[in-house]
């Protein structure tokens, strides 16, 4: 079985690094399909405000947030459960890049 077979039948996890504008709604979008998503944030507090079912970003609402299977963390150890990882954190721009 291919690991895009595993990841969508649940038997492997993929992992979401950084939940803003941009992660929020893709690791809602994959925990939607049946997917097993660890949500993964630096930001403590986000991931407590989203464990507890408040959508600090406004990019999903609440309602979503607390009717998600994405399972929040800010431990980076639990990233070592997911076999596929997605980064969606910030890219800083500058007037050198």
């Amino acid at each position: 079985m291919s690991l895009h077979e595993k990841i969508c039948s649940g038997e492997e996890k993929l992992s979401l690094v950084g939940l803003g504008y941009v992660g929020m709604p893709i690791a809602v979008a994959f925990a939607g399909k049946g997917v097993k998503v660890i949500g993964f944030d630096l930001n403590k507090e986000k991931i407590e405000l989203y464990k507890n079912g408040v959508d600090p970003t406004h990019e999903v609402g609440n309602e979503v947030i607390k009717n998600t299977s994405v399972d929040f963390t800010a431990d980076e150890k639990r990233l070592q459960e997911a076999r596929f990882h997605i980064v969606a954190v910030p890219t800083p721009v500058n007037t050198d890049h």
